[in-house]
């Protein structure tokens, strides 16, 4: 058999053309040199990579080896029937020109949510009126909201979730789908646009259970902010500073590596927000970097009020505050001393305590008012009687609290006037005056040794019991470290 590179050194077939064939002879070959170019380019195309043309034509064998001219001739094809598809299929492919898409479903104006809170000098109707809501529609969520809530009574920071739509674009105003407000824990307001337009209200009721909370961790530079950390609320923490204060002082007591563990009852709504700022069941503080240690039980005796009382059932109030004003400091004590006014020595019946005009001042204990009134060189004068044959006395305030008037009732920590210069006075400060039996002693010796009540009886078996059942539950209460429990 001859080798096949002969085939490619000489044309396959000769044929003997007349002179007047010529002309049909080049044209033919322009058509197969024709033909050659597009079978080359789709070649080219199918190939994975690109290649120089001269590489592909002579991998195609298109181009000898000799480089002896060679002719090639178009060869009939025969002609394929494409396979028949589905008629789904071909409209699939083949696009209808008459054929218009069918417009996509219509699922109504998308809505936006906002929670919106209540700045200073704010109404409900003047943000809605700032959302683009129209007055006609702000008066009638208004008159529904009135109906239940009390409008003018919102704190500033009352939030209110919004649902917001527009029909259009260019659609102006906007127009209020729902708002929700909770003006109280455990009640909620849910106002809706209804289909014809008009707007009601549902209200929404959350249950209210107790739950135990428990907050402890070390002072880290006051014991207010470290408390605050551990999560313990406003209230309860106010609780556990003035229960202490009879015994603790915070401004010079507290020292490094001072702790601090409370026990709080809180009400908590059924989705987890609290409804009160709760109150302190059981507390307990170091001071002196735990030199001392002291602990509070709260209790009610069957005739009493509801307070504090130590592990042994003594009460943390004494009779007497040591002070009768915060944020003083002693500018005279008792005794003997040259008198700035009237330029003599003689007995200084109590104690003085400078502080800015308008300080508030306490009285030191509970009882009722037997003087208050303009008193010689005391000035603005207020004397109180108390139990166990004491009185106290206030002079030189500016101005006394209304209400304090001879035979008043008023109790231990009561404002009853303010820190002022009148009378015989060089400045304005307080002049603090203790009596017993008729007689003025010094005030500072008798707030240290002020007696405390303590429980007895059938009070006494009832506290011990509380006090049982307190540190059982304390043992295994959650950790109280935010606003909300999951």
């Amino acid at each position: 058999m001859p080798h096949p590179q002969a085939f490619m050194a000489q044309p396959p077939f000769e044929q003997i053309r007349s002179a007047a064939s010529a002309g049909r002879h080049w044209k033919n070959v322009g058509m197969c040199f024709g033909s050659l170019v597009v079978l080359a380019m789709v070649s080219l195309m199918a190939l994975p990579a690109k290649k120089a043309p001269e590489t592909v034509a002579r991998e195609l064998d298109l181009v000898p080896e000799s480089g002896t001219a060679v002719t090639l001739m178009a060869m009939p094809q025969a002609e394929e029937t494409p396979p028949e598809m589905p008629a789904t299929d071909i409209a699939m492919v083949l696009p209808d020109p008459d054929r218009t898409d069918p417009s996509p479903p219509d699922f109504g104006p998308a809505h936006v949510e906002a929670a919106i809170e209540l700045q200073k000098g704010d109404t409900v109707a003047r943000v809605l009126g700032r959302l683009g809501i129209e007055a006609a529609d702000v008066a009638e969520i208004v008159a529904v909201l009135a109906d239940r809530v009390r409008l003018d009574r919102l704190p500033i920071g009352q939030a209110l979730i919004v649902k917001l739509r527009q029909l259009h674009e260019e659609a102006k105003p906007t127009v209020l789908v729902g708002l929700s407000i909770r003006p109280e824990p455990q009640r909620a307001f849910n106002v809706e646009r209804d289909d014809d337009g008009s707007y009601s209200m549902e209200e929404e009721v959350f249950e209210v259970a107790p739950r135990l909370m428990r907050a402890s961790g070390e002072v880290d530079g006051s014991v207010i902010a470290s408390a605050e950390a551990a999560g313990v609320p406003h209230g309860p923490l106010a609780e556990m500073l003035r229960a202490f204060s009879w015994d603790v002082n915070f401004q010079h007591d507290i020292k490094p590596g001072d702790r601090f563990d409370v026990l709080v009852e809180r009400s908590w709504t059924s989705d987890g927000k609290p409804a009160d700022d709760g109150r302190v069941l059981w507390a307990e503080i170091t001071t002196g970097g735990g030199a001392e240690t002291y602990r509070i039980y709260r209790f009610k005796p069957r005739d009493g009020e509801e307070f504090f009382y130590s592990p042994e059932g003594e009460s943390v109030v004494k009779a007497l505050l040591r002070t009768p004003l915060n944020m003083s400091r002693i500018s005279s004590r008792f005794g003997l001393r040259h008198h700035p006014v009237l330029k003599f020595t003689r007995l200084h019946s109590g104690v003085d305590f400078a502080a800015p005009p308008g300080t508030p001042i306490l009285a030191a204990g509970a009882g009722h008012v037997i003087e208050a009134g303009r008193f010689g060189g005391y000035g603005n004068w207020v004397k109180i009687a108390h139990d166990g044959n004491l009185a106290t006395g206030y002079a030189h305030l500016s101005r006394i609290a209304p209400g304090v008037k001879r035979s008043a009732r008023v109790r231990q920590g009561q404002v009853i006037g303010y820190v002022g210069s009148t009378g015989l006075s060089t400045g304005p400060h307080l002049h603090f005056e203790l009596h017993r039996g008729g007689r003025p002693i010094d005030p500072l010796t008798m707030a240290r040794t002020a007696q405390r009540t303590r429980l007895a009886g059938k009070d006494l078996e009832r506290f011990k019991a509380q006090v049982a059942e307190t540190d059982r539950v304390r043992a295994t209460a959650a950790a109280l470290r935010g606003e909300e429990i999951n």
